[in-house]
């Protein structure tokens, strides 16, 4: 066992900070069989959305002119986030063999069914893995609705104000507004 780890009841505990560690973190993931391709997994959740998703559609045309459109929208926001997610593990070559093959997947859901840019989200999310939670270089944490240095939250005013001091709760919420 290196230096970076040592043996608990629970497992291996790893120093942060130590460059060695994410490798040997990765490694004790990939032993452990976590990293591995759930195909049967994502075929399900496709199909299931994809049935929501029609499900939703045929919702929106039969009940016509209705408040109970507002019930419909609400569904289809939290398809279209699922969708994305689904764009998100095709971004990182979890869902089919090939990276292009995952690719084509990705802008799919992405462009077609989501409605947002693949392009546009991959430069974002490649600037966030490069230099993650780093002030000034991630683009993730930058001052926006949620604040995530304190200097941010102290810049806040009115409804964002209000929203920043709920964060913890409304967390998920912002989030299906993100796209």
């Amino acid at each position: 066992m290196s230096s970076t780890a040592t043996l608990h009841p629970q497992g291996p505990t790893v120093k942060p900070g130590d460059p060695k560690s994410f490798f040997h973190v990765k490694k004790l993931v990939t032993e452990a069989g976590l990293v591995g391709r759930r195909r049967g997994h994502y075929l399900g959740l496709g199909i299931v959305l994809t049935v929501l998703l029609a499900g939703t559609v045929t919702g929106f045309i039969l009940l016509g002119d209705s408040w109970f459109q507002l019930l419909m929208a609400a569904a289809l926001g939290l398809l279209l986030t699922q969708f994305a997610f689904l764009a998100h593990e095709a971004a990182h070559r979890q869902i089919l063999a090939s990276h292009k093959r995952n690719d084509k997947l990705g802008q799919f859901l992405a462009n077609i069914v989501v409605g947002i840019s693949y392009q546009w989200w991959m430069n974002k999310h490649n600037k966030h893995h490069a230099t993650p939670n780093t002030v000034g270089k991630d683009p993730d944490i930058e001052w926006d609705t949620i604040s995530f240095q304190t200097e941010d939250a102290k810049r806040q005013r009115g409804l964002l104000k209000w929203i920043t001091n709920r964060q913890g709760y409304l967390f998920f919420p912002l989030l299906t507004l993100e796209g």
